[in-house]
């Protein structure tokens, strides 16, 4: 606890001497998104007021909002909006958002065992506190450079790290924005670094960490695939159908194991409708052939952003959520559907994931291989009160090798009020349960499914972000 005090007060300490120091130098003009018409000199540093900004914290939200309205779901828009101009050096601006969340908690479990070990029941209370911190240096048009913080995380409560970090290019700096290659560029975007890969519509209506106001509910989906991995992405900007490539390593940090390949990803989207957006996603990796257990793939085995279910299932950085793969040599397809149509949003995917060597190294080649699906709705019934509820059912065909018939579902009903325009309050009641698991199929994200354990209960959040 005093580890984590450190980091908070060190952070707190460090996004009071921003503020401090962007109203103190701030000039008597308003935050803006733009460059003001002034002359600038070529080497001056105009750091911006933040009135505006915190103008809007204590303002209802009036407008007609969705949470994954579609003009910002692409590629380049994965991250939060960060609305906060602290600084400008010429045409590069400098923007920082914050996020916060706090949750409690009242869920019970029965017939859960980890490790052989029958698991109590839990008592109601409140969760630790999350957050995050974001940094965006654009010149709009051209580059931007991005990276986030998790101040603290279900994986890491005590540990302030780091998430995404990448540079994205919409145009080729000179000399190289002319001739065939500029022109390119007028087509496309290109990302490279660290980040969250571009798998599926979820990472535009997901919680991450304690970005979690894009989500109309407070779990994420019982299958959730979500990884950040480094490497590249080139994605076409124009119309009507859109397309992206992308290749990583596989796995969330660096690695130079012989025998690995590299994870390769693709997408299709486009809007057949004037509301209505679907797409296509594909993922390939093989880590099978490296010699080591330890280099796997997270995109369905792990989530580094954790889930909002503290202690259930064994607790772990995953609560409650399916995670359908050891992650050696993963095929994953899915498809997405949204339909945006005031006062009402819908979505829904169905997806197939295959890990055809869950041993690895090992010896044997066992398979593993699920079909998951979901479908969430919302209903706004003013701009700042809305209902939701979401189904998810995940089907497994082979655990480990074993065949089976089980399956698991989960069924979450809550509704969120927008208390300012930057506070949103939820609350949600959810169940999830295993069935017809047999008792030769062992454990499923990390708890024995032949018992068919299940969770019930509810749980409130309350988030702010800026």
């Amino acid at each position: 606890m005093r580890r984590k005090s450190k980091v908070v007060a060190s952070f707190t300490g460090t996004v009071l001497a921003l503020s401090a120091a962007a109203m103190g130098q701030a000039t008597t003009r308003p935050a803006t998104s733009q460059p003001s018409a002034e002359a600038t000199p070529a080497s001056s540093v105009t750091v911006y007021s933040l009135d505006t900004a915190f103008k809007t914290l204590f303002a209802q939200r009036t407008d007609d909002v969705y949470f994954s309205p579609f003009d910002i779901m692409n590629p380049s828009h994965i991250r939060p909006d960060l609305p906060m101009q602290i600084g400008q050096y010429d045409d590069l601006q400098l923007r920082m958002g914050l996020q916060t969340v706090g949750r409690f908690q009242a869920i019970s479990q029965n017939k859960v065992i980890v490790g052989g070990m029958p698991q109590s029941g839990l008592n109601p209370g409140f969760q630790d506190p999350f957050a995050s911190l974001s940094f965006l240096a654009t010149v709009p048009d051209k580059m931007d450079v991005y990276f986030d913080l998790y101040v603290a995380s279900r994986p890491h409560p005590n540990t302030m790290y780091a998430h995404e970090g990448y540079l994205l290019f919409k145009q080729m700096p000179e000399p190289l924005n002319t001739g065939l290659l500029g022109d390119v560029f007028n087509y496309i975007n290109v990302k490279v670094g660290a980040f969250d890969i571009d798998f599926g519509d979820g990472n535009y209506r997901r919680s991450n960490n304690a970005f979690v106001q894009r989500n109309p509910l407070i779990g994420n989906p019982l299958v959730d695939p979500n990884v950040e991995e480094i490497g590249g992405e080139v994605y076409t900007i124009k119309g009507p159908i859109y397309g992206l490539f992308g290749i990583t390593n596989g796995t969330t940090t660096e690695h130079f194991d012989y025998g690995t390949e590299p994870a390769i990803h693709g997408k299709i989207w486009g809007n057949p409708l004037p509301e209505v957006r679907t797409s296509v996603s594909a993922y390939h990796v093989d880590l099978a052939g490296t010699g080591t257990m330890y280099e796997t793939s997270d995109l369905y085995s792990a989530g580094r952003s954790g889930e909002p279910f503290g202690g259930i299932f064994g607790n772990g950085d995953d609560p409650g959520s399916i995670l359908p793969q050891a992650g050696r040599d993963v095929t994953a397809v899915q498809g997405d559907v949204t339909w945006n149509h005031w006062p009402f949003e819908v979505y829904g995917n169905v997806g197939w994931t295959q890990d055809s060597d869950t041993n690895g190294p090992g010896p044997g080649h066992p398979a593993e291989r699920w079909t998951y699906g979901t479908a969430e709705a919302v209903y706004h019934i003013t701009p700042a009160f809305y209902v939701a509820g979401r189904y998810g059912l995940a089907a497994a065909e082979s655990v480990g090798g074993v065949k089976t018939d089980g399956w698991v579902d989960r069924g979450e009903l809550g509704c969120g009020y927008w208390l300012t325009n930057d506070v949103l309050i939820k609350v949600e009641g959810i169940y999830e349960q295993f069935h017809d698991f047999g008792a030769n199929t062992g454990t499923v994200s990390g708890v024995t499914a032949g018992t068919h354990p299940d969770f019930f209960g509810g749980i409130t959040e309350v988030s702010w972000s800026l």
